[in-house]
């Protein structure tokens, strides 16, 4: 049976209490750092209104959460609802072929570089240190990003990367993401928004 307009408003609307709630924020809070009315909160949280873009964006980096989990709730609500790492094999399996084929050009050839490529490293190792890395704190993850740029930028500069010819990082990604989890350390937050590529 297909969603009704009033259904999928209500679903979206999820994005905006649930996330307010996991981050513990009132509404109060939100309408005076987004600079909009507590009615209007109330309005997304309800359907009845929706947030812009860019207010969407001031939500996720006023409550210093990653939007991506609540995104993907919504745009796949069977999917990755309620995904945990316990579910079945079949489950997460599908789970993950889905976010594969809906990441970006550049995204799919960069996770096909760091499993196929010839850099040298194993990807099951490679698998194991990233997440060990997010199982860190935050402020453990920043510093250890701040060096592994910085290492790049040196290597690059040197001319010693192990396949220039191959797809490269985004920096200034890897940079907003250094800045925004630094700025989430200082505010005593555990997570921070995502950073887009422009």
């Amino acid at each position: 049976m297909e969603e009704t307009k009033v259904e999928r408003a209500k679903r979206f609307a999820k994005i905006w209490w649930s996330s307010r709630a996991d981050a513990g924020k009132s509404q109060e809070y939100m309408a005076i750092g987004i600079g909009v009315s507590k009615k209007t909160i109330q309005n997304w949280e309800k359907g009845v209104s929706s947030p812009s873009l860019l207010q969407s964006v001031d939500w996720f980096n006023l409550l210093g959460k990653n939007p991506l989990h609540y995104y993907l709730a919504f745009l796949y609500p069977t999917l990755f609802e309620d995904l945990t790492p316990q579910d079945d094999d079949e489950k997460i399996e599908e789970a993950l072929i889905e976010l594969i084929k809906n990441s970006t050009p550049i995204e799919k050839r960069q996770l096909l570089y760091l499993m196929h490529g010839a850099h040298g490293s194993s990807w099951y190792c490679l698998l194991q240190m990233f997440t060990a890395h997010c199982h860190t704190t935050l402020q453990c993850r920043v510093t250890t990003a701040r060096n592994i740029k910085e290492n790049y930028e040196m290597n690059e500069k040197r001319g010693n990367l192990v396949c220039p010819e191959n797809v490269r990082p985004d920096l200034s990604v890897l940079e907003a993401a250094i800045n925004q989890g630094k700025q989430a350390v200082f505010e005593n937050k555990s997570e921070y928004s995502t950073p887009q590529a422009d």
